[in-house]
């Protein structure tokens, strides 16, 4: 059984899939490799997302936005009727 960190992205996945099927046909040897693979398989995931998202943060520059609340509440400099 080779370690999650010695295999691609699409070797876990197959790995994941074959140990969760053989898992699922009664294999009850093969419930925590299946576990195992998929973990490592989420975090890896997790982490090129998050990479990703950081990256793209990082490309995009920062834009002056209307606080949230201006939608609702616009300055027009008289004073509101109630």
């Amino acid at each position: 059984m080779p370690h999650p960190d010695d295999l691609t992205d699409d070797e876990l996945a197959e790995h994941a899939h074959a140990w969760r099927r053989q898992a699922l046909r009664g294999d009850r040897s093969a419930r925590a490799p299946a576990h195992a693979y998929e973990t490592a398989l989420r975090e890896r995931v997790r982490a090129s997302v998050a990479a990703d998202l950081i990256a793209s943060a990082s490309n995009v520059q920062s834009e002056t936005k209307r606080p949230w609340w201006r939608k609702f509440w616009p300055s027009q400099g008289g004073s509101a009727s109630v």
